[in-house]
């Protein structure tokens, strides 16, 4: 799923068993000790997935630790964005050059229940739901998933960009399904800009088991992902 997800400066790496074995870097370990055994899990795999990224993107060694708002804090000249959910592990990055911003977001397959999709989102989008088309792959899942995890992703890549907290309500998705494509767009006017935009795209992929967003914030004159 994760080829057709970003832009080719994008790269990324999947969780698989063999990780958990792989040794936190000192600092990692340090930040990590007061961890449950499930948080640690998911600490875990995401640094063995970051540093994945990170060397493909030609830096090694380096300790990906949290900010006070639990922000991961990359390498300088590079942005990234983890994701973990029930078998599925996720970490992506490019060089700031390429990619300004990015965000990813990995849900397992189900249906949100109606009082759920109520709070995040707005009439109008629930509207703009009910015309899309089923759900694409076989597995339990509806739009009202995809849009909770495009504004999970959104939010992703916005927040380290503004450091400015925002509501499910905050952001406005609108799905292309035909083109696997979405944008999300600043509801909330009152909210400032990443690097001047208020409108960013993304993309979605599903298979049997999962569904996966991204987004990602050019430079302008960027060919659009």
């Amino acid at each position: 799923m994760l080829e057709k997800l970003f832009p080719a400066e994008v790269r990324w790496a999947r969780a698989h068993e063999q990780v958990e074995s792989e040794p936190l870097h000192r600092d990692e370990a340090k930040a990590a000790a007061a961890m449950a055994p499930k948080r640690l899990r998911e600490y875990t795999l995401g640094r063995a997935c970051a540093r994945k990224v990170l060397h493909d993107l030609g830096v090694e060694g380096f300790a990906l630790c949290n900010d006070a708002d639990r922000v991961p804090i990359w390498p300088s000249g590079i942005t990234g964005s983890l994701t973990h959910c029930k078998g599925l592990c996720i970490a992506v990055a490019a060089h700031r050059e390429h990619v300004l911003g990015i965000g990813v977001d990995a849900e397992p397959r189900r249906t949100l229940s109606k009082g759920v999709l109520d709070r995040i989102s707005s009439e109008s989008e629930r509207r703009h739901l009910a015309c899309l088309p089923a759900v694409p792959e076989g597995g339990d899942g509806d739009w009202g998933l995809l849009l909770f995890s495009a504004k999970e992703s959104f939010y992703k890549c916005y927040y380290p960009l503004t450091r400015r907290f925002l509501h499910f309500r905050d952001a406005q998705v609108e799905f292309q399904p035909e083109t696997g494509r979405f944008s999300v767009s600043l509801a909330n006017h009152e909210a400032p800009s990443a690097q001047g935009v208020r409108r960013l795209w993304g993309r979605f992929q599903l298979d049997v088991n999962h569904i996966v967003t991204g987004v990602v914030l050019q430079p302008k004159g960027a060919a659009p992902a």
